[in-house]
């Protein structure tokens, strides 16, 4: 092998990498929070696109939509067309983005073999859902 030949190999296997730290490892049940939240609630508005440079986090409750956090206070819910059931049993998921964007009735969230074009993006209050996430369980609420 040559220098050139190392130096491109090199150069190939870092962007590979690269492309997949952008998304930690997650337990089976990671992308399912533990108590199920009305994200409706904290819709702030409808957008057409938002900016996307790498996903921070990622939950789905239901096959139609997923919720993605681009930062620890940036967070959208995405209504797809159809069910995505991919969502159902990923471990990761991947958006697709043009020039840096990710826009509605154009992109898609990819979950295992699924292909699942994004209908409608909804900007979320990411502080209020952080806040409720963090807050105690309320005592008696296991039942039993």
């Amino acid at each position: 092998m040559t220098i050139r030949s190392a130096n491109w190999l090199a150069l190939v296997l870092t962007a590979v990498l690269a492309a997949c730290a952008q998304q930690p490892a997650r337990e089976s049940s990671a992308h399912h929070p533990p108590a199920t939240i009305d994200y409706a609630k904290y819709v702030q508005g409808t957008v057409p696109w938002f900016q996307f440079t790498s996903l921070y986090d990622w939950e789905s409750n239901q096959p139609g939509s997923v919720v993605v956090w681009t930062s620890p206070v940036q967070a959208y819910l995405l209504t797809l067309v159809g069910p995505c059931l991919g969502l159902q049993n990923a471990f990761v998921i991947a958006l697709t983005s043009q020039s840096g964007l990710v826009s509605s009735n154009r992109d898609l969230v990819i979950a295992g073999g699924d292909r699942c074009r994004i209908m409608r993006i909804e900007r979320l209050d990411a502080r209020a859902i952080r806040a409720l996430r963090n807050k105690p369980a309320a005592s008696g609420s296991r039942g039993g």
